[in-house]
């Protein structure tokens, strides 16, 4: 111990003698040659590809730690110790430019509290007297947390020691509270250092990572890692984030980590313009739930808006969460070993962060009943300790209860098993061998004529046209989609069917034979070839529907739950399969582009309830939860009554392939893609009229005219939050790169000869529905030889697209390479 107190000694006292001769014009000091074991063990780490910073969140620390060097020391102002590794070694030559340091205090819940990291570091916001809601700021100024200022005259605040590691020095004394806005230094508590840190790596590629340490403080002030989950506060992973944001980067792109973002998001930190608590529970689950709010507004709910940097508002009222926001544990699990508190949601309720999405201001359902309840005129002021109280984990009251998703959770029961798919060629017959099972109770199969099937045979569970089909199992159906269109080649499979003749190529499941086991078989009769619609190729037989559930109580603490009162129904997914089956030459699959499990980690299940969290949100009521269900209608041959909001005189194309670059790609469009518009004219991706246009009907509309309600802007209502807009994040089997499309999408009216209808030529078709700049289309049309609705799907076919000739893989201008994809 004597050696240790004495090494620590004299390594104060070279420090703090180097630290007075101040240090170069990069902002960063040099120490004396190295210590060898140090220095040896910094080397090693440094080889391991593991400890690489711009992946391992606690390398830069916890190898010194490891290494003897301990990662803070508090005496006054902290001395933050750390290494950066890069491609192997250490990263040298990084100055006071490239990073910012926090250090915060995890205070416990306290007397009706929330757990939270408190910083030491703060600032006061002073907004303009005229920036704020209506013109005005709500408050004159506020306390934000921030990292620590890096002054001028400080000198020697970044320091490199040869043993290949940096010491910063903070410029504000923790152990004095006057310094740090109240604020009492605790050794005891757990701390968390942080950085923001920015480097290039041998590639060139700059990497932006915020390292962070959890520690606490022996008796001299040096830190001690804290191992024990229990003692720190992780409530979501960053991954998670990622899933739908591919790298969380806010702030200028530098803040990147959610164990970065909590340091300073706290109750403890306020926007001045709007007033807003910036806590991250509450920051975040507003945003989220924007949309939502947005829908409330005559009834408790808000445009939730934040004055950031600069004092530029940023508006959430058009931000919908992509699937049901009852779906918590996306974000917070407890099974996740990253995050140890992600089950806080379920067992430690809070006012920060269920009064987000839940509206609660008086008049509310939420202020009437909880005034009621608990007898306080305003619920709102209660301390979280009392919703904890009553919001018990397992009672009819937990929020693991309240927070049922009745059409997702319970999509385990229902799965569709088609065991085989056969077509007979003299009858025209597709025949289907099929069961629905519950995967809870061992497979067993359901027998598909229910109770409630009471209507004339032989569509037992169909009800008269015009009436709500509520029965169990009567919304299930089998589509087959095929190639149609007369002279379509056969060597990729691109099915055409759907708007082209072959739409009734399909049957209720529930219309099948059962053979006693509750195992069908059903016909479809594909109908008769004619001039035009010839069918060929590899067909697709695809289960589609939802099975309609009454609607089971939210507020119960038994299973299974009662049914709700009032009663009302639910639509449940079904976990819904398909069946490739040869109509003519060899079994050539259409090919896997996207993967449904891609499209689910944004969406949770692909068509359910989104945004609003309510069925007006879901698309085809739920019944399509497959991408496989989508291509069956949304082919080639599908243009819509909506026009194109660019001016030309085209309606919009609902290929699936256009519509879900459309929806997702409105950072990179001109023009805004819409459902609804009948107004030929420029359009601003807001969704006004840039210069006069005219309706279908010949009705002239002048500029500035904004869409009416009843059209969807998807550039105001989706922000993909994938900003770099990576192709991977959907494609599978890098089938970006390769368009194999043979037929051109409709944007005209659909004429009886579908050779007819005017086409975006197939390769123009999918980069345009991002790029649709006039820039872009003349590029198209005239480099690529596509027609842009100027020519005929028939002439089209004779014509060769010239795309390939730069864009093909591997070429010096690869889809890959000029996205930015490796």
């Amino acid at each position: 111990m004597k050696l240790s107190t004495s090494w620590w000694a004299a390594i104060a006292f070279v420090l703090t003698t180097l630290a007075g001769c101040g240090s170069d014009d990069s902002g960063t000091s040099t120490t004396p040659p190295p210590n060898a074991n140090v220095a040896e063990k910094i080397a090693a780490a440094a080889a391991v590809p593991s400890n690489d910073t711009s992946t391992s969140s606690s390398s830069a620390f916890k190898v010194l730690q490891d290494a003897g060097v301990p990662a803070v020391v508090v005496s006054g102002a902290p001395k933050v110790s750390f290494t950066v590794f890069s491609d192997g070694a250490v990263k040298q030559g990084l100055t006071l430019t490239d990073m910012s340091f926090i250090i915060a205090k995890l205070v416990p819940a306290g007397s009706g509290g929330i757990q939270q990291w408190i910083s030491y570091t703060y600032r006061t916001e002073v907004p303009p007297s005229d920036v704020g809601p209506n013109g005005k700021p709500v408050l004159a100024s506020a306390v934000q947390a921030t990292t620590d200022p890096k002054p001028a005259g400080q000198a020697g605040q970044l320091v490199y020691n040869a043993d290949g590691y940096y010491t910063y020095t903070f410029s504000t004394n923790i152990t004095d509270p006057k310094q740090a806005n109240g604020v009492v230094f605790e050794p005891n508590s757990t701390h968390r250092v942080a950085i923001q840190l920015s480097y290039k790596n041998k590639a060139g590629e700059t990497v932006r990572v915020n390292p962070y340490f959890d520690v606490t403080f022996d008796a001299s002030g040096r830190s001690v890692q804290v191992t024990d989950p229990n003692k720190t506060r992780v409530m979501a992973d960053v991954s998670s984030c990622n899933g739908c944001h591919e790298k969380l980067a806010l702030h200028g792109g530098g803040r990147v980590d959610v164990q970065y973002c909590v340091l300073c998001h706290s109750t403890a930190t306020t926007d001045a313009n709007s007033g807003n608590v910036l806590a991250m529970s509450t920051m975040t689950h507003k945003i989220h739930a924007g949309r939502l709010l947005a829908s409330k507004i005559g009834a408790g709910g808000e445009n939730y808006a934040i004055w950031g940097y600069q004092n530029v508002k940023h508006d959430y009222s058009e931000v919908g969460f992509p699937q049901d926001l009852r779906n918590c544990s996306v974000c917070h699990s407890g099974t996740n070993p990253k995050t140890p508190q992600g089950d806080n949601w379920k067992t430690k309720a809070s006012k920060e962060a269920c009064l987000t999405c839940h509206v609660s201001a008086p008049g509310t359902n939420f202020y009437v009943a909880h005034a009621s309840f608990t007898g306080v005129s305003d619920p709102r002021t209660l301390p979280s300790s009392e919703c904890q109280g009553c919001h018990v984990a397992g009672t009819s009251l937990g929020t693991d209860r309240v927070h049922f998703n009745q059409n997702e959770d319970n999509a385990a029961k229902y799965k569709l098993n088609i065991e085989s798919a056969t077509y007979e060629a003299a009858s025209r017959k597709v025949t289907i061998k099929y069961s629905l099972s519950d995967p809870t109770n061992g497979d067993r199969p359901y027998n598909l004529i229910t109770s409630d099937c009471v209507y004339a045979a032989p569509t037992v569970c169909t009800p008269p046209s015009g009436t709500t089909n509520n029965t169990k199992f009567g919304n299930l159906r089998f589509y087959v989609a095929y190639q149609n269109l007369a002279g379509q080649p056969t060597s990729v499979t691109e099915f055409t069917a759907w708007n082209n003749g072959g739409s009734a190529a399909n049957a209720t499941m529930y219309r099948g034979t059962n053979d006693g086991s509750n195992k069908y078989t059903v016909d479809i009769v594909l109908p008769a070839d004619t001039a035009t619609a010839v069918a060929s190729g590899t067909a697709r037989v695809v289960g589609i529907g939802q099975v309609v559930e009454p609607k089971l109580e939210a507020m119960s603490a038994i299973d299974p739950r009662p049914p709700a009162s009032p009663p009302g129904y639910v639509n449940v997914a079904v976990q819904h399969t398909y069946k490739d089956v040869v109509i003519s030459g060899p079994m050539n699959p259409r090919r896997q582009v996207v993967s449904n499990e891609k499209c689910n980690v944004c969406h949770g299940l692909l068509g359910t309830t989104s945004g609003s969290n309510t069925v007006p949100n879901a698309f085809h009521s739920g019944g399509r939860d497959t991408v496989e269900s989508c291509s069956v209608c949304h082919d080639p041959l599908r243009s819509s009554s909506t026009v194109m909001a660019d001016g030309r005189q085209l309606r919009e194309s609902y290929q699936f392939k256009r519509m879900i670059h459309g929806i997702h790609g409105s950072l990179k469009r001109t023009y805004p893609f819409t459902a609804g518009n009948n107004v030929y004219g420029e359009w601003s991706k807001d969704g006004v009229l840039l210069s006069a246009g005219v309706t279908t009907g010949g009705v002239l509309v002048p500029p500035g005219t904004p869409f009416p309600a009843s059209v969807t802007n998807f550039a105001a209502e989706v922000a993909y939050p994938d900003l770099g807009l990576n192709c991977t994040s959907c494609h599978v089997n890098d089938s970006y790169k390769n368009d194999r499309s043979t037929v051109g999408a409709v944007v005209s009216a659909r004429a009886t000869d579908p050779l007819a209808n005017m086409v975006i030529s197939p390769y123009a078709a999918t980069c345009t529905s991002c790029h649709d700049s006039k820039k872009a289309i003349e590029h198209v049309t005239q480099a690529g030889n596509s027609s842009f609705g100027t020519r005929t799907l028939g002439q089209d076919r004779l014509v060769t697209e010239t795309c390939v000739d730069c864009h093909a893989a591997g070429g010096f201008k690869a889809v890959d390479f000029v996205h930015g994809l490796k």
